[in-house]
């Protein structure tokens, strides 16, 4: 990745710009192949950054929107570049998955930033998971060096506002993650005096929250699973549980009433064959799963048994839309709060490209004049030449600054 100079975010036509899918523009299965998990994140943000065109990079990816931050040449279309990152990074290609593309550039940008962070664009308003996982990713892109001046500024701006909607609006109150309006979601599925037992597949942020979700809402026999036992053992003792290991699935689902998975597994690890074992094995057992992963844990027709009832995030979405009136009436705060944040931003963000542009054009003009310079002065007296070269240095910064102001040296992006 180039460094972030004058020569670069200038009057040549840089700026911030994003682009992403989300679960209001796609469909669970479409962005499944586009996960990015926590192993591969470091390399994915300087694998985009090595793009060319691309000066800095962030990815936010989460179970609900794969989006690209860069601060990038504004002639360069930003779903190309994602285009590009995937045919790089992953060998496959999204050119078919256009229409589910969102772009925004500069201000834009930053609102859209700005509007995730506050919660208001998730599937579950308000969530808190949300900025916890763009602070994540920010942390991965400072580790690999890809974010520079620009993306610093703005994901620091998106945390203040964050913090701000959640502690000054009603936006942060009642249900306030995926996996506690999935636990929500599997109560209001069972009997109101059942004690379930619970199998939770997995050692992820989204597990420990659906676990401790579930622990303030029934007294019931937990069990944690998970590929490495060491992770699933400290869970386990968290809530007085017992902790497998994943080669124990088979006989786990025998024991279990309901079960809750999110690893990173970029395949099914509750696959269609050790379903249908233990559907033939125990003809008479219900069993309720929740899905949580992307990619799907869980390999098997949701409509395929009467004894088998899967959610996945498709259903989480479904539900919360009936479950966010009081977030909903805080909207307008929240925005309020973005805006004013939004404002502030935009206008370091003009002042910088202003302040870069001129930079550029002063350098241009200064080579041009000493080079003339050099050619016209030749032999005269030296007290000659230095009037000269301070009257023309002072005529090199006059026209700088009238181009800056009548906008011929490239305007603010207010796209």
């Amino acid at each position: 990745m180039s460094s972030l100079s004058s020569d670069n975010l200038s009057a040549s036509g840089w700026g911030l710009v994003m682009c992403g899918i989300n679960h209001k523009t796609s469909q669970l299965e479409q962005r499944e192949r586009l996960q990015i998990g926590r192993e591969s994140i470091a390399s994915a943000h300087a694998g985009l950054a090595s793009l060319p065109g691309v000066q800095e990079a962030l990815i936010v990816s989460t179970c609900n929107r794969i989006e690209f931050y860069m601060v990038a040449r504004r002639k360069d279309d930003p779903f190309d570049i994602a285009v590009a990152f995937y045919r790089k990074f992953r060998e496959i290609d999204i050119t078919a998955l256009r229409e589910n593309f969102y772009v925004a550039k500069g201000k834009h940008a930053a609102a859209h930033l700005f509007r995730v962070a506050a919660g208001i664009d998730s599937m579950v308003l308000g969530e808190n998971q949300i900025l916890s996982q763009i602070k994540d990713a920010y942390s991965s892109a400072c580790a690999v060096k890809v974010a520079g001046k620009i993306i610093h500024r703005l994901f620091h701006q998106a945390f203040r506002v964050g913090k701000h909607v959640r502690t000054e609006t009603d936006m942060g109150k009642g249900s306030c993650s995926m996996s506690s309006a999935a636990v929500e979601l599997l109560k209001s599925h069972l009997d109101a005096e059942a004690r379930p037992a619970i199998l939770f597949v997995g050692a992820s942020k989204m597990i420990g929250l659906a676990a401790s979700s579930w622990s303030r809402l029934h007294h019931s026999q937990m069990m944690f699973a998970n590929r490495t036992e060491a992770a699933s053992e400290v869970l386990a003792a968290k809530y007085g549980a017992s902790h497998y290991s994943l080669d124990d699935l088979p006989s786990l689902l025998a024991e279990a009433d309901v079960v809750i998975s999110c690893t990173g597994s970029p395949e099914p690890i509750i696959t269609h064959a050790m379903l249908q074992a233990h559907l033939d094995a125990c003809p008479s057992h219900k069993l309720m799963i929740m899905d949580m992963a992307v990619p799907r844990d869980v390999e098997f027709d949701k409509n395929g048994h009467s004894d088998l009832t899967v959610f996945d995030l498709d259903d989480i979405q479904r539900y919360v839309k009936e479950q966010q009136s009081i977030r909903a009436a805080a909207i307008p705060d929240a925005e309020r709060l973005v805006n004013e944040r939004l404002s502030e931003f935009a206008y370091w963000y003009d002042h910088v490209r202003n302040e870069m542009t001129f930079a550029r054009l002063m350098e241009d003009f200064e080579r041009v004049r000493r080079e003339d310079l050099d050619l016209l002065l030749g032999d005269l007296p030296v007290d000659v030449r230095s009037r000269v070269d301070a009257q023309t240095s002072r005529l090199v910064q006059k026209l700088a600054q009238m181009k800056m102001t009548t906008g011929a040296g490239g305007s603010p992006d207010t796209e």
